[in-house]
Parts: structure tokens; C-alpha cells; sequence
């Protein structure tokens, strides 16, 4: 009697503890991860172990906080199936986004080519910045707000998650020119509604999210010739604030609430 009453008193983190302590848990993983292995795998090589490893420590802590088996941890994280109108926005979004190479081009004569092995790039951001990262802010941290326990409202757990993600962005301040650091983080700060409101409208699914996701991180596999690089990126990260926007102008036909 005792000792239920001692385990009932035990104090318990909340669901949103939970969240916060596995997603500072598995941003370690990702993070770390990279900067370990920087040195010793090649830039994809590496994406694709952090990637899988992050996977695989999501799993047991799905086991761990919530028990459950790893069938239902993918779907919890995500790997369900997705809703063929939320899937038809973000390649609709994507092609906007790819439409920008070849327009850039014409108004500026600059030379664009894809780089050498792009393919090969593609692998490791679709595995890094569309799956683990989409698990990790979409899934684990704003899906887990929404639906475990209680639930939170809309705006509050993607709230949460817009604060997370902007929070982790800030390192672009450390590698890159403040204009770019600053214009990667509003990037961050301005999708995390938008994709919170695709991804919640397919069904809890990752897979609309990773093609976006995936597709702002296109200027990647490109070469742009001088002295039109650095123009570009910033125009490309301009069109990255507005296009995730346009998710709500599919609000009433393709993503009815």
C-alpha cells in the first residue's frame, strides 16, 4: 500500500516535457552527429548515418515514453500514409521553387548547371533535411503536442515547434554572413505555421513536408557562375519566406479544414 502510494507520488514529466526532453535528445544526435563526423565520411555519407541513427533513437524513445511497439512509433512519427491532396500541394509549391532556376537564368544570363553527382546530394538531404528534421520539428515535436494526452490547440503546439526551429537556425549566424544567418532563421520562423498546417492536414504525415523541405534546399545542387551566386541565394531565400504561405491558398479546395 505503501509503495503504490510512493509510486503514485512520484513526480511524472508532462507530455510536453516529454517532447522537449526527446527533441533536445535527438537535435544532439543530428547535430553532433555531424560535426563527429565531419572529418572522417564524406557530406552524404555522414547524412545518411546521422539521419538513421536520429531514426532509430525516435523509435526507442517512442517505446520509452509512450510503449509503444515500433509499427505504431513510425506511424506516431509520421511514416503513414499521407492524403494525395497534401502530396499535390507540396509538388505544386516544389515546382514553383524549381521554376526560379531557369527564370533567374533568362532575366540574368547567368550560367546554372547542375553539379557534379547532384543525385548524390539529393540522397543525403532528402534522408537529413526532409526525413530526420521533418520527424524530429513536424512529427515528434509539433505532432506529440497535438495528440498526446489532451492535445494542444493548433497555435500553441506550433508555436512551440516555431520557437524550437528557429532556436536550432541560429548556428547559420555562426557559418555564414550575418544577412544570410538572418534571412535562414525568418525561413524558419515564417514555414513552421504553414508546414504545421500541411502536415496536420495530411493526416499527420511527413511525406508532404519532406517535398517541400526537400525542394528549399534545390540552390544545393546547382552551380551558378560569378558574380551571380550570391544575388541568387538571396533571392532564393527571399522566394523561401513567401512560397510555404501560399499552403493557405489551398486552404478551401485542395486542404479543406
Amino acid at each position: 500500500m505503501n509503495q503504490a502510494l510512493a509510486n503514485q507520488q512520484k513526480p511524472r514529466l508532462t507530455t510536453t516535457g516529454l517532447v522537449l526532453l526527446g527533441c533536445l535528445l535527438l537535435y544532439l544526435i543530428l547535430q553532433g552527429g555531424l560535426m563527429g563526423l565531419a572529418s572522417h565520411l564524406n557530406q552524404t555519407w555522414s547524412q545518411l548515418l546521422v539521419a538513421t541513427t536520429m531514426l532509430t533513437a525516435a523509435l526507442l524513445l517512442e517505446r520509452l515514453f509512450w510503449g509503444r511497439t515500433p509499427l505504431a512509433a513510425l506511424g506516431a512519427l509520421g511514416f503513414g500514409r499521407t492524403t494525395w491532396r497534401a502530396v499535390l500541394v507540396a509538388l505544386l509549391l516544389s515546382t514553383i521553387m524549381l521554376l526560379f532556376f531557369p527564370s533567374f537564368a533568362w532575366l540574368t544570363g547567368a550560367s546554372i548547371r547542375l553539379k557534379p553527382e547532384w543525385w548524390w546530394l539529393v540522397i543525403g538531404a532528402v534522408a537529413l533535411n526532409g526525413i530526420a528534421e521533418e520527424t524530429l520539428f513536424r512529427a515528434f515535436v509539433f505532432g506529440h503536442l497535438r495528440r498526446e494526452g489532451k492535445g494542444m490547440p493548433f497555435q500553441q503546439a506550433a508555436l512551440i515547434a516555431l520557437l524550437i526551429f528557429a532556436a536550432v537556425h541560429l548556428v547559420l549566424f555562426v557559418q555564414n554572413p550575418f544577412i544570410i544567418g538572418f534571412l535562414g532563421t525568418l525561413i524558419a520562423v515564417t514555414a513552421a505555421f504553414p508546414l504545421a498546417y500541411l502536415f496536420e492536414q495530411s493526416g499527420f504525415s511527413i511525406w508532404p513536408t519532406v517535398i517541400l523541405h526537400v525542394a528549399a534546399h534545390l540552390i544545393r545542387f546547382v552551380e551558378i557562375a560569378e558574380p551571380f551566386y550570391l544575388p541568387a541565394l538571396l533571392v532564393w531565400l527571399l522566394l523561401q519566406i513567401g512560397v510555404p504561405f501560399l499552403i493557405f491558398a489551398f486552404r478551401r479546395t485542395l486542404l479543406p479544414i
